[in-house]
């Protein structure tokens, strides 16, 4: 329902802006004695419908729907792209994909579109018009995407000069008609007219997402420094404003109850997200696996960089998905996350046997698409365990959204406030892990009693972090801290959380 909504508004948009582009470009052929075609004004509506998914998904502020793209925010580099296809393989056929149609258009609706270098110049131009415009948003801007943008451009062009070869009177049909004497005599192409729709789509989609991201965001109730954006509103309540100083980078306090934003800083700004993101590994695993699943771990454990966390997993270990996400959440194990990914990906390919890379590959694409049909939308997840990656990516924001989902599953919840969990694997070995978040530890000076979770992270990249809940005064709070120091972290979420009942 989710992306059935994104794509009924994405059609309503461009089939808007076609039609009022078709109306005003109908007054200026009938003032310069000129019309088109029947057939000409539905390719031209299709041409817009087409232009509007292009936008949407490259574009659009807040689109739900759109490739994610690996490698850094600005790639100078060709054909890095290369490197991460394996992990990847979307984003670079994707792009191919993308623009084949555009060739189809200019070959099937204009004079010029007939000429391969006239045809691949105006596809780069979209393209580099695409790229330069993404450097004002979440997106990637990549030179690689203008590459593969372009090899689909000339895609296309081959299927239009097929098409036209089996039906050439197609090309009869198109066109600008002039009346001379009485007699329409088809006279022209209009190649500007397809630049001009461009811009008429681009501004329609533009602004329905800008109005769209406005209608979702409720007004800041709390706030502090920089506060200034929030969630989506339900019902909104009326609290106290506070003013809270705290050393992390970027902070999100949110009321999930009332659906009020308390608190925010810096809470869009693209950052790496650690161990956070198992959050998102334990949702999408919980998608595709039951909790009683049987998981023999192999090989994939070893994928783990020499420093990352660890729940001591060894190929031959046999446990199920509920231990795996024990050793996932609690002690924060990239091991669990890498057995897990592999386990789920092979159960959505549907095959016990593909490669190790072909299952990550798989799950990834999965996590991906749960952030987005969970409304997380500047976030691209590119390893099922937060390591450090080139590319990776999200906000405190969406690390908000994720942890509200996180909280609806009962078993991710429990798992998660567990302080101490133990287990004896299938396999036979006993474990027993320790939570990494201070908050629920009742020996550590930093314990609050009314913390419930959810999961801890660090790394270079995104120094010290916390995203955590709590219920106080019988309401869920959720609370996101990146980018502090070790003891930081503890302190600014305390301080958050006390600020709430001053």
């Amino acid at each position: 329902m989710f992306y059935l909504k994104e794509v009924v508004g994405c059609f309503l948009t461009g089939f808007g802006a076609s039609i009022l582009f078709l109306a005003i470009y109908g007054i200026w052929l009938r003032i310069m004695n000129e019309q088109i075609t029947l057939f000409h004004r539905i390719m031209v509506l299709v041409a817009g419908l087409y232009l509007a998914v292009v936008f949407n998904l490259t574009l659009s502020p807040g689109s739900a729907f759109y490739m994610p793209q690996p490698g850094d925010p600005i790639n100078l580099v060709p054909f890095k792209v290369l490197d991460t296809l394996h992990l990847n393989p979307l984003n670079f056929w994707g792009n191919i994909i993308l623009f084949a149609p555009f060739g189809v258009f200019l070959v099937l609706l204009f004079n010029k579109g007939q000429r391969l270098f006239t045809t691949l110049l105006m596809g780069t131009g979209l393209s580099l018009l695409i790229e330069l415009l993404q450097l004002f948003g979440p997106r990637s801007t990549d030179i690689d995407d203008i590459i593969l943008n372009m090899a689909g451009t000339f895609l296309g062009y081959l299927i239009g000069k097929l098409v036209l070869s089996f039906a050439p009177r197609l090309w009869k049909r198109v066109g600008v008609f002039k009346k001379i004497d009485g007699r329409y005599i088809r006279k022209y192409n209009d190649a500007g007219s397809i630049a001009v729709l461009t811009v008429f789509v681009l501004a329609a989609v533009l602004i329905t997402g800008f109005i769209n991201i406005e209608a979702e965001l409720p007004k800041t109730a709390i706030s502090g420094k920089n506060a200034s954006i929030s969630l989506p509103p339900f019902e909104i309540e009326e609290s106290k404003k506070i003013s809270v100083g705290i050393s992390a980078q970027n902070a999100y306090l949110w009321d999930v109850s009332s659906n009020t934003l308390l608190y925010e800083k810096e809470s869009k700004q693209r950052i790496a997200p650690a161990s956070t993101v198992k959050m998102l590994t334990a949702l999408t695993v919980l998608d595709y696996c039951e909790q009683d699943d049987k998981v023999r771990v192999r090989e994939e454990v070893q994928q783990i960089a020499n420093d990352a966390s660890r729940a001591w997993l060894y190929p031959g270990n046999e446990l199920t998905i509920r231990q795996l996400l024990n050793a996932l959440l609690v002690p924060s194990g990239n091991d669990a996350a890498y057995a897990l990914a592999v386990f789920a990906g092979r159960k959505i390919c549907g095959d016990d046997d593909i490669s190790i890379e072909t299952a990550i590959s798989t799950f990834i694409t999965a996590m991906n698409e749960k952030v987005a049909d969970i409304g997380a939308v500047h976030s691209n997840i590119l390893t099922p365990d937060g390591y450090d990656t080139d590319g990776q990516y999200t906000t405190a924001q969406d690390l908000a959204c994720i942890a509200k989902e996180f909280r609806e599953s009962s078993l991710l919840r429990d798992i998660a406030g567990s302080y101490r969990v133990s287990d004896v694997w299938l396999s036979g070995q006993k474990a027993t892990y320790t939570n990494t978040n201070e908050l629920i530890n009742p020996e550590s000076p930093y314990y609050y009693k009314y913390a419930a979770g959810l999961k801890t992270g660090k790394s270079e990249e995104a120094g010290c972090c916390l995203v955590s809940c709590a219920n106080i005064d019988e309401k869920l709070y959720v609370c996101v801290v990146m980018g502090s120091t070790e003891e930081g972290r503890w302190l600014d979420s305390l301080a958050l959380y006390r600020a709430i009942k001053q």
